[in-house]
């Protein structure tokens, strides 16, 4: 009995190995290992704010291992290759490729298995935007100065590329354009060396910018300054330093007959009534009849309000310059009437004292002589009249004073 039960046993076990290695065979022959290799585009992290990468690697390949319905059932979407950007210094590296990848997968090989980038300090400029013409305009018809707003834009980007800056740019095609054309168009960078660099690699603030150009049929111009208008007068006290005008010049298209007549063109009037302090006005020009203004009717005024200056009178006594040891000079006036003019604050703090009227008689010979009065006075103060203008100035000779003998009588007692 113990015997038949060994015998059962022994054959039970032989059954369940047989069909372990059944279920074994059966498994790898309808689910058999497989190797598939993928092209895992990377992913850079934790970079500081301050830096960029100007070259780096962006795919990577991978080798992975696995059952066949596990690997038939994933993508791309489910694996990841990603460089740590933390501990990164300027310049060129290598760093090691991180791969993340499912469970019951196996990652074979990776190529490469590290990436070289290149670091670099992020800077920002301020550039300005020129616009390039290509084409031409249609026959009979010219294009002029184009018109850029903004005009200067901020570029963020690579230091080593900002450092070689050439230009900022726009390409505007003509297209046999027959009237003025505005666009909207995007900005692209070169360097000295020629290179080009557009939105892509630069952070470029804006991207775009309108530009104006006008388009006109051929016709006779002329170019003449802008004059502004003044109306009024500043506050009591202040006046007018310096009026500017910008553009100073506008252009002009018109006949020749009309042309011919016109020398500048006027502003309309700037108030400047009881100002006290610099004006700022964008205004309208005063455009003939018959005419045509390029680039706009508007220019900006600027007008410089400052104190008026302060006058003071002075009674200055008038020196002599230059005698000889053995001359008398008598002067028959013997001061002047000085006035001077100046700035308040400085004018506040000037006395008689830091003037000096002078006669100057270096070479004059015995006589009666006329001479200039002159003005010696700080320089931020100016003279506006002195009178009299002109004195006389008698020369004698020195008299020389008798010389005195004085005698000691000695008695001696003997």
């Amino acid at each position: 009995m113990a015997e038949t039960w060994k015998d059962n046993l022994i054959y039970k076990l032989i059954a369940i190995l047989l069909a372990v290695l059944l279920w074994l065979y059966v498994t790898a022959d309808q689910n058999p290992p497989l190797e598939k290799t993928l092209n895992l585009s990377v992913n850079y992290e934790n970079l500081l704010d301050n830096l960029t990468l100007t070259s780096k690697t962006n795919v990577v390949n991978i080798k992975i291992r696995g059952e066949q319905k596990i690997i038939n059932g994933l993508g791309l979407k489910d694996f990841e290759a990603r460089v740590d950007l933390a501990q990164v210094k300027l310049g060129q590296q290598a760093l090691p490729v991180i791969i993340g990848n499912p469970l019951g997968i196996e990652i074979t090989d990776v190529f490469p298995k590290e990436v070289s980038v290149n670091v670099d300090m992020i800077a920002e400029r301020q550039v300005p935007v020129t616009a390039a013409l290509l084409g031409e305009t249609a026959h009979g018809y010219s294009s002029f100065k184009a018109t850029v707003k903004p005009s200067q834009v901020v570029i963020r980007g690579p230091a080593n590329i900002l450092d070689n800056l050439e230009e900022a740019r726009v390409d505007v095609n003509l297209n046999s354009a027959q009237s003025n054309l505005v666009l909207n168009l995007p900005i692209k960078v070169q360097d000295k060396l020629g290179n080009w660099f557009g939105a892509d690699t630069l952070n470029i603030i804006p991207n775009t910018v309108e530009v104006f150009i006008p388009v006109v049929q051929d016709t006779p111009s002329k170019t003449v300054p802008v004059k502004p208008v003044i109306d009024g007068k500043p506050a009591p006290g202040y006046q007018i330093a310096r009026i500017m005008v910008e553009p100073e010049t506008v252009k002009i298209l018109g006949q020749f007959n009309k042309l011919d007549t016109i020398d500048l063109i006027q502003t309309l009037p700037v108030n400047l009534t009881d100002v006290k302090e610099n004006v700022i006005r964008e205004v309208d020009l005063s455009i003939p009849s018959g005419v045509t203004v390029l680039y706009g009717t508007k220019v900006k005024v600027i007008v410089q309000i400052e104190l008026s200056p302060v006058q003071k009178n002075f009674d200055i006594p008038i020196k002599v310059y230059n005698s000889k040891s053995s001359q008398k000079v008598l002067v028959t006036t013997e001061a002047v009437k000085v006035n001077v003019e100046g700035k308040k604050d400085i004018m506040d703090n000037i006395t008689f004292q830091d003037i000096i009227a002078f006669v100057d008689v270096a070479g004059l010979d015995f006589g009666t002589h006329e001479l200039e009065v002159q003005i010696d006075a700080p320089g931020d103060v100016q003279l506006k009249n002195i009178e009299p203008q002109r004195v006389k100035v008698e020369i004698k000779a020195l008299e020389e004073k008798p010389v005195t003998t004085t005698t000691t009588t000695t008695t001696t007692t003997g």
